[in-house]
């Protein structure tokens, strides 16, 4: 429990100091309806992720007929069928949306709408691109719209589809969510975590989501890198990325079984670029840049992969080493 230091990190991809890294990680759920409810009663076997799932502003449905995405501009989602690519249906939902969550089974889409505090949620009646019928739910919550927290930028389904989990990047908590009666478990507060230590009145900023094939793990990104302890800020090693893993269980209705577990933390790497640091006109000196604006993660098996805006600010200064 506590920290989990890097026992390997590798980069995946590299252009204009995007980075992406691969992770080898540590230690690898309102008015009742009752038809609804009936529907719901039990998660079949069947109707489940068999991978791990990850937060994203599109989403595939399980059986790939449907594509959903957010529309930020105009408070909507749209809905594609991959046969043609023709959008079938537009729904409004909260202001701003950033991120959707699609259950396996088909039946209801979770929307995080950063501008408004809030997740939509739409019910599918019918997912069948012939005869699509879906619209959001207003027997849930305030017209459709439970309130999670400041900035719910990012949305997660479980494999199992049981539970959503939404990071709340303003407000440093996770929100948990039942998908079977569609209401909140409760919050889970990042800022006072072990994944915020030593300092714990700084902003968290959680933002990119993956949940593991097994459903027992929330890999949770924190959106801006921090200093790193003992480092000069202003140097290609003054900073670290963090991810924070909660251990959850999906089959339970509390919130304390939604916990912080473990801090994982992401040095700087070798770019690849060269730098002339005495002036003799020869690129002789390897840089270095610390991963920075960690937006997403995918997890597949016991890697995570983080796509990221990676920062070099060591001298000397050039367009080509540093930006």
């Amino acid at each position: 429990m506590g920290r989990e230091e890097l026992n390997r990190t590798r980069i995946i991809t590299q252009r204009s100091f995007g980075l992406c890294i691969g992770v080898l990680l540590g230690g690898v759920g309102c008015t009742q309806d009752n038809d609804f409810e009936d529907s719901q009663s039990a998660i079949s076997t069947e109707a489940v992720f068999k991978k791990s799932t990850y937060s994203s502003p599109i989403a595939l449905s399980r059986d790939g007929r449907l594509v959903w995405v957010v529309n930020p501009a105009d408070d909507s989602v749209s809905v594609i069928r991959t046969d043609t690519n023709v959008v079938i249906a537009k729904i409004s939902v909260g202001n701003e949306p950033q991120s959707i969550a699609l259950t396996p089974d088909n039946k209801l889409a979770f929307v995080a709408n950063a501008a408004a505090g809030s997740v939509s949620v739409v019910r599918i009646r019918n997912a069948d691109p012939d005869a699509f019928n879906a619209s959001v739910d207003d027997k849930v919550g305030h017209h459709g719209e439970l309130l999670t927290g400041s900035e719910p930028w990012n949305i997660v389904a479980s494999p199992d589809g049981r539970r959503v989990f939404v990071a709340n990047s303003g407000q440093d908590t996770i929100t948990v969510i039942d998908t079977k009666n569609r209401r909140i478990i409760g919050n889970v507060d990042l800022r006072s975590s072990l994944c915020n230590d030593p300092d714990r009145d700084r902003h968290f900023q959680p933002r990119g989501l993956a949940v593991t094939e097994d459903n027992r793990k929330l890999y949770v990104t924190r959106f801006l890198s921090f200093v790193t302890p003992d480092v000069r800020q202003g140097d290609d090693n003054g900073k670290e990325g963090a991810i924070c893993r909660l251990d959850i269980d999906t089959a339970s209705r509390h919130i304390e079984d939604v916990k912080p577990a473990a801090l994982v933390t992401l040095g700087s790497q070798i770019t690849g670029f060269r730098a002339d640091t005495n002036g003799d006109g020869m690129a002789d000196t390897d840089t270095s840049a610390f991963p920075n604006q960690l937006q997403s993660v995918v997890v597949r098996g016991d890697q995570a992969y983080l796509p990221n805006i990676a920062a070099s600010p060591s001298g000397p200064l050039r367009f080509d080493v540093d930006m």
